[in-house]
Order: structure tokens, then sequence, then C-alpha cells
């Protein structure tokens, strides 16, 4: 089996007859052509790894040549042969897009060892590059599911801000799919080839939230032997994410606005300004509105990160997404765990359409995984749902055609019951979070036969 498919191009049919021996003798797959002209008909026909291109060609240069090869194949990687006299002209090659340069005459020990080196790193840039469509494809708009007029109204945000290089703002409660929208926008934009960093900022000790997006010099604080390379510059032509941005300390508030404002920043334990070619996006389960007027938050920067704002409804609030994004989610867990599983019974999905999900769709996708994991059938019933689920449904059931003394009474025993398991029993707590007396509370346990 042939170790790589390369490309030679060399009008000297000596020279040209020598690589293509050397190359054929270690098991790589040659094709030869004499001219710029064969090289550009041979790569639209052949997937080349790698194009080895002399320099001086009959009427062109190897630096032309390689310009259209890359154009017609990105991931092609070029080598420039060059006589010695002529090493500033493959250095000039290699900043237009070849990969190495060998000197004429060619010592081919050498001249093997930089074809390995150059199919190292052809295989990673392949790799990357599958990665990267895999990342595109995942976070497509084409995989946004929903059937609501409030997401169509998200879809239509996202799609403008796709086109875009300004400032995102995304709010919504936990698990409504920020982070998503935020990849979605990045991998349909015009930086997808740039890189997408997140940063959870209240998962940072406060002590190093600074010299986490922004940098450190070399001693800039106990402990930082070397300098730190923050996410704002690695994050440089692509899109940085700054989850949670309502608790970010104030101090460093100043620095995120003097970023948005100027598109500078300095680290840590240094006076001198950098920049980056950096979109922000942020995120945020708070109240940005209400922060400001607790002065927890400036107004400047809400306004500078408020350029295009996306506010992610709950989906308690567009209960209609709950069918599509079951299927999706049936699909995406039974193709991974193997099974042939059609869709959800109808009481099932009565059960999950009436339950209030405050996490949202992180927690309904949740919930149908460990449905599909345990499920014994081709359909999802009530009974592959978790325990809460099913004991809603049936309660419901239960108080179809009830009085309305008796709805009262299941909603106050349910509510109760409730209450005191998230206070632990205590019975002051509890009352306090039912908004009522712990004397009515009590009342109510012994009417109710609460023990």
């Amino acid at each position: 089996m042939s170790k790589a498919l390369i490309l030679v191009v060399e009008d000297d049919p000596l020279q040209r007859r020598l690589i293509k021996q050397n190359l054929e003798r270690e098991d790589y797959t040659v094709y030869e052509t004499s001219s710029g002209k064969g090289a550009r008909e041979l790569v639209g026909l052949y997937p080349f790894d790698i194009a080895v291109v002399d320099f001086k060609l009959d009427d062109e240069t190897g630096i032309d040549v390689i310009r259209d090869l890359l154009a017609q194949s990105p991931l092609l990687t070029p080598i420039i042969v060059t006589a010695f006299a002529n090493v500033e002209n493959a250095v000039e090659a290699m900043r237009r897009g070849a990969y190495d340069y060998i000197v004429k005459p060619i010592d081919f020990d050498k001249f093997l060892i930089v074809i390995e080196r150059a199919l190292e790193r052809q295989k990673l840039r392949q790799e990357v590059s599958a990665l990267r469509s895999s990342l595109e494809e995942k976070f497509s708009s084409r995989n946004f599911v929903f059937a609501s007029s409030k997401m169509e109204e998200v879809a239509r945000l996202i799609s403008k801000a796709s086109r875009s290089d300004a400032t995102v703002l995304i709010t919504g409660e936990t698990g409504t799919g920020k982070d998503l929208l935020a990849r979605t926008i990045h991998y349909s934009s015009r930086r997808k080839e740039g890189p997408f960093l997140a940063v959870n900022l209240p998962s940072l000790p406060e002590t190093l939230v600074e010299s986490e997006l922004f940098g450190a010099e070399k001693g800039a604080f106990t402990g930082a032997f070397e300098r730190k390379t923050g996410k704002f510059e690695a994050a440089s032509g692509g899109t940085l994410f700054l989850d949670e941005v309502g608790d970010l300390p104030l101090p460093l508030q100043v620095k995120l606005l003097r970023f948005l404002q100027d598109r500078e920043f300095v680290r840590l334990g240094s006076t001198r300004p950098l920049r980056s070619d950096v979109r922000i996006i942020a995120a945020t389960n708070r109240d940005l509105e209400k922060l400001m007027k607790e002065e927890k938050f400036r107004p400047d920067l809400y306004y500078r990160l408020n350029v295009i704002r996306i506010d992610v409804p709950s989906l308690r609030q567009r209960k209609e997404d709950i069918p599509p994004l079951v299927d999706f989610f049936i699909q995406k867990y039974a193709s991974r765990e193997g099974k042939k599983i059609e869709g959800i019974s109808k009481e099932a999905m009565a059960a999950l359409m009436s339950y209030p999900f405050h996490g949202n769709i992180r927690e309904l996708e949740n919930t149908i995984e460990r449905a599909v994991i345990f499920s014994e059938g081709d359909t999802l019933s009530l009974a592959d749902l978790p325990v809460f689920l099913k004991e809603k449904r049936e309660e419901d059931l239960a108080t179809e055609g009830s009085s309305l003394t008796e709805k009262v009474r299941r909603l106050e025993t349910r509510e109760i019951k409730t209450a005191l398991l998230e206070a632990n029993g205590v019975k002051s707590k509890a009352a306090r979070a039912l908004g009522i007396s712990e004397r009515m509370l009590r009342y109510k346990m012994k009417s109710y036969g609460i023990t």
C-alpha cells in the first residue's frame, strides 16, 4: 500500500527521474510533470498529499505554481526545490505557502526526512480539517431544532449575528442553550476557520480571572514562572465566548470595556498595550439591568455588550418545541446506544408536555438520554421516564374531573412536600419558601395528613 501520493514538478528530465526513483523506492506513489500547467491539471484529478516543485520552471516560477495548487487543494503540502544561489527565493516561497525547501544538488537522505515531516504535518492538517468540518456540521443552523414562533425570532437574530462582527449578548435561564447559540454563530460566520474559546467566568477563582482572560507576565504574581497567554490573545482571528458575564468582577469589567472600545488589552504585570482581532460573544442568566441599579455591573460595559441581543426563552415559554426536540434527542441517543427506537408514546409525551423543565433543554435532553438507555422496546413509554415525571402524570390524570377543592388540596400537598424536602424537614424554612407562617404550615400538614 502506498505511503502517500506525491506530485513532482521539475522541468529537468534527469532531476525529475532521480526524485521519482528515490520516492518510489520508499513506497510512495509518484506522478510527474515538467510544467505548471501539467501540475494544475494533475491536482485537479488526484488528491495529492505533497507537491515537490522546482523554483525555476521554463515559463514561470515555482511560487506561482504553489499559489495556484494551494487554491485548488488547500490541504496540499508543497516543498520547493532550488539551486544553492536561490535560497532567498525558497524562503520567499515558504512565506507564500511552501512547507520547506530542498537545495540542489539534492541530498536524498535529508530529502526523505523532509518528506516524512511534511507527511506528519499533512496528517495533522487533515485531522484538524475533519474536526473543523465535524464541528461546523454539529453547530450548523441546520441542527437548530424548534417549532415555536419565539425561536423563529432567535434564529433570525442568529442569522444576522453570523453575518456581522458585532458583539453579541445572549440572555436566558440556565440550560436554554446559550453556549450552543454562541458556537452556532461562530461556525456560521467568516471567523469559523479561527478558534472558538469559551470561558465560564464563575468557575474561575477571582484571583485568576484576570490572568486567564488577559494573560500575565513572568513574575506578575506568586507562581507565575513564565509568561501566560490569555484567552483574548489566544482567540485572535476567532471568537471568545464569555459565559455568565454578569459574574465578572467590577475591576475586570473596566478592562473588558477598554478592549471593546479600543481593541486593546494589557497583560497582568505589564504596561504595554496589545491588540487582538477577536469577536466577543457574552452570555448571562442574570438580570444585568437589575445589577446595574445595584451598582454591580457597569452601564457603559452593558451598552458595549448589548449591540446584538438575543433573549432565549425558557422551555416553559415554548412548549411546542418539546416534540421536535424529543424526536431529535431520541435519534441522537438511540444511534449512540445502537437501539432502534422509533418514537414515544402519547402518555409519555403528555408527561413531558406537562412538566415545567426548570432545567430547560439540558434537563429535557438528560431525561430522554436516560429513557433511551433504560428502554427495552421500540417506543419510549411512560415507564421509561424518571419517577418524578411518572408521578406527576399520574397525579394529573387523578385530578382530571375533580372538584376545585380537591385540585387545590392536591396542589398544596405537592408543594408542601416539595418545600419540606428542599428544606430538609425544617418547617420554619419550608414555611418561608412557601410564603406562609409556620403555624399555617403545621395546620395544613395536619389537615392533609402530611407527616
